[in-house]
């Protein structure tokens, strides 16, 4: 019940009430953050020679979070560039917190590294983690 009881938290700001199912799924990434290691693998090659990372690249956190807007905002590269400045769901959902927006070069770079299996698997285990922990009915029974 503590995911349902978070999401009516973030349901009652007037913008995440308007797109509950980035309000679900912004919960369920922020009491998870092991999900993201099914992401890592496949992006993590490209900041090899950095342990810490640099300012300018966005985390595995932001870019999972950025390619998860994409697919459920059918955005292309461009638009997800734009959303950065003009939403501030997108913001707030991507983590931007007070830096500027990234590129959409910086995105398609990290975004399309990302296998589809991967980010099938993660969504499955987002749905399974909702199903487990609000005691949601699978449909098998």
């Amino acid at each position: 019940m503590k995911i349902l009881n978070d999401l009516r938290l973030r349901l009652e700001n007037v913008n995440w009430a308007l797109n509950p199912e980035l309000a679900l799924i912004d919960t369920i990434l922020d009491e998870n953050p092991g999900l993201y290691e099914i992401i890592v693998p496949d992006i993590m090659g490209l900041n090899k020679s950095s342990e810490v990372g640099r300012q300018d690249s966005p985390t595995v956190e932001q870019v999972v979070r950025a390619a998860l807007y994409k697919e459920m905002k059918k955005l292309d590269y461009r638009e997800l560039e734009y959303a950065q400045e003009d939403s501030r769901i997108c913001r707030a959902f991507i983590k931007l917190e007070r830096r500027s927006p990234f590129s959409f070069e910086v995105f398609h770079k990290y975004i399309s590294r990302i296998r589809g299996e991967s980010l099938r698997a993660l969504m499955i285990e987002i749905n399974r983690i909702m199903m487990q922990e609000e005691k949601i009915e699978d449909g098998r029974a």
